[in-house]
């Protein structure tokens, strides 16, 4: 006598195959997002380099070619620093001195700021 599966057997089969068939799909699928996620981090670290690389040696054709002109950029640099330090100063004893100015115009500063990143 042959023997015939029930619908509710024949069901039940085919929901485990398509089961083990989208948890083999889904490895599968994690597997090629990690692959691509390791690709990208490499991609991200060369273009990181390349930029970085470029940079240094626009900084130094750019010292090159000031220097080729007569401008003393170490100079430059130590200047740029000693009023840095001053405006710092200016500014931290302004905020001591005037706590209610200072607030108030960080402010409207933010204000102005948010204002135009919003059009």
């Amino acid at each position: 006598m042959a023997r015939t599966t029930s619908p509710k057997r024949s069901a039940a089969a085919a929901v485990k195959d398509a089961k083990a068939g989208i948890e083999a799909g889904t490895e599968d699928v994690a597997q090629k997002v990690r692959r691509a996620g390791a690709r990208a981090k490499r991609q991200a670290s060369a273009l990181e380099e390349t930029l970085t690389r470029s940079a240094e040696d626009i900084a130094a054709t750019v010292s090159d070619r000031l220097r080729s002109v007569g401008v003393d950029t170490d100079r430059m640099v130590d200047v740029a620093k000693e009023q840095a330090t001053e405006l710092q100063k200016l500014v931290e004893d302004e905020i001591r001195e005037r706590p209610l100015r200072a607030l108030g115009l960080a402010a409207a500063v933010g204000l102005f700021v948010g204002y135009l990143s919003a059009r």
